[in-house]
């Protein structure tokens, strides 16, 4: 292991500190509120005996400044938030709830931040310990790639392990959502009964609806939001159902039947659908490992028949 030379060791320097000073810049782009309030602190400062503050020139131009780019420095940084997955609040929310981590968009924005920065300076002190300018170069770029992806794939991972839970959760909660409304109880109050005993994703949503309607949100327009807020579209369907089921005029204990069977049936076939694909990737390692092992035993005893050896 060389030496590190000194074009190696700037290089990861600036570039650290350069990857560092945008990336909080676009996690917190949040200004001091003391020079916006100093004019309105003025007369009550003086009339505590302080002495009035004389505006400079400096002053007065590094305002005129802030006027004229701060609209453009907060649209480049709204950019770079949004291309470093740090995007509009509203949006990471939604992202979050639907894949039901109870994190909030500033300890997302530090996890995601913390990853983007730790992992390219982990990999490029690494890169440096060869004493090679390029493996820093490409351990450190290595490492940008693996730290942006990092949270954004989790937070993937999660949104289909949720609509996966789901997918199996539907028939069952339909079936007892139907037995509850068949009890001579209304749309609404059979759903409070299944928030209240219930547990998992489908009945999180179906709480959040339960909550918006209490808050004074209109029943077809709570189910109609969490329909569209919803990943997976067998619930968004089941929503829609719920909310045009508010206005009457059907049986709906029946029609919940119905659709539960409806459900069962095709995460059924979802699920034997993934059997046959994982039987078949199960075929893969005894082809490649197997099939070599007995190509040899069926070679072995050619050259004994063939020439009597």
């Amino acid at each position: 292991m060389g030496p590190v030379s000194v074009d190696a060791a700037l290089a990861a320097l600036f570039g650290a500190s350069a990857l560092c000073l945008v990336l909080w810049r676009a996690v917190h782009p949040h200004r001091s509120p003391l020079p916006r309030m100093s004019l309105y602190l003025e007369v009550p400062r003086v009339h505590l005996g302080g002495k009035a503050s004389q505006a400079s020139a400096a002053i007065v131009g590094g305002e005129a400044l802030r006027r004229v780019l701060g609209p453009l420095a907060t649209r480049a940084l709204a950019l770079v938030a949004q291309a470093l997955g740090a995007g509009s609040t509203g949006t990471l929310e939604l992202s979050l709830r639907q894949a039901g981590m109870n994190m909030s968009t500033d300890a997302y924005r530090r996890e995601y931040l913390r990853w983007l920065v730790g992992l390219p300076l982990g990999l490029g002190a690494l890169g440096a310990l060869t004493g090679k300018a390029s493996y820093v170069v490409l351990f450190f770029v290595a490492g940008v790639f693996a730290g942006a992806r990092r949270m954004p794939e989790r937070l993937k991972a999660r949104t289909r392990h949720r609509c996966e839970r789901m997918r199996s959760d539907l028939p069952t909660v339909v079936s007892v959502l139907a037995l509850k409304i068949e009890n001579n109880k209304s749309l609404v109050v059979a759903v409070s009964d299944l928030v209240a005993q219930g547990s998992g994703p489908v009945v999180e949503e179906l709480a959040r609806a339960v909550h918006l309607i209490n808050a004074g949100y209109g029943e077809a327009a709570a189910f109609e939001l969490i329909g569209r807020e919803t990943p997976e579209p067998a619930a968004a369907r089941l929503y829609r159902f719920l909310a045009a089921a508010t206005t009457g005029g059907l049986d709906l204990a029946r029609a919940l039947l119905d659709q539960a069977s409806e459900l069962r049936a095709q995460r059924r076939e979802e699920v034997e659908r993934s059997a046959a694909r994982r039987q078949m990737s199960l075929v893969v390692p005894n082809l490649v490992f197997m099939a070599p092992v007995l190509f040899v035993f069926l070679l072995a005893p050619l050259p004994e028949l063939l020439f009597g050896k």
